[in-house]
Order: C-alpha cells, then structure tokens, then sequence
C-alpha cells in the first residue's frame, strides 16, 4: 500500500507538462552537464515541475524516470521512421505499417510496442527538446 502511495501517476498532461518545463531548460547552459541535466537543473525541474502541477508532488527520480521513458519512446520511434516500408501519421503521432513489418519494427525498437495503438502525440516535442 505505502508502495502505491509513492507510486507517481503518470498522464498525458503530467508528461507534456514535464517536456515543456525541460524545454524551458534546455537553453540554460547552468542546468546542463556533459551527460544531461545536472543536479541543480534537476533541482530546478522539480521545482517548476511541482509549482505547476501542486496536487502531483512527484520526486526528483520520478521526473529522471519519466524523462528516461520519454526520451526511449522518442528515440525508438525516431528510428523506426528511418525504415523502408515505415509511415508516420502525423496528426495521430502514430507509425504506419502493415502488421508483420510492424511486428518486426517492434522487435528491433522494443519500445514501439507501447505506441502501437495510441501512438506517440508528444514526438514532435520531444524532438524539439532532443535534437
């Protein structure tokens, strides 16, 4: 039970809300190390992270966990795009492809297999805070 409490609740409005604070980040050269944010940066995404969203109170390893899955989502899906036979549904943010290629494109990318049915609608953010 006390593991459920701690448990983040994680929705689309959580994690778009996370990319544009990261976002809003990204151009401060005092949050970023060699490897990504620093710990002040993580500091200060908490922080910002929190004063929008009050009801989530999610932890600083929370949000590096959230990030993480995002930005493996973003780059699995990145990938898969790059691949002869592969579509992209824009407006869905969605790959297309006939099933068995499909089933082979999330073989190879594993993390496309939670974005086959409702897509990835944060990709275009995400690949404005990625590249």
């Amino acid at each position: 039970m006390a593991d459920e409490a701690s448990r983040a609740n994680w929705n689309f409005l959580y994690e778009k809300g996370l990319i544009e604070v990261l976002t809003e980040h990204k151009v401060d050269t005092r949050f970023k190390g060699q490897n990504g944010w620093n710990s002040d940066g993580w500091r200060s995404i908490t922080c910002k992270f929190n004063e929008k969203f009050p009801s989530a109170h999610f932890t600083k390893q929370k949000l590096q966990d959230k990030e993480k899955d995002l930005k493996a989502s973003y780059k699995a899906i990145s990938n898969a795009k790059k691949e002869s036979g592969i579509g992209w549904n824009e407006t869905m943010g969605m790959i297309l492809a006939e099933p068995d290629l499909w089933e082979k494109c999330a073989r190879k990318f594993p993390k496309l297999k939670k974005h086959r049915k409702n897509g990835f609608p944060l990709f275009r953010s995400c690949e404005a805070l990625y590249e």
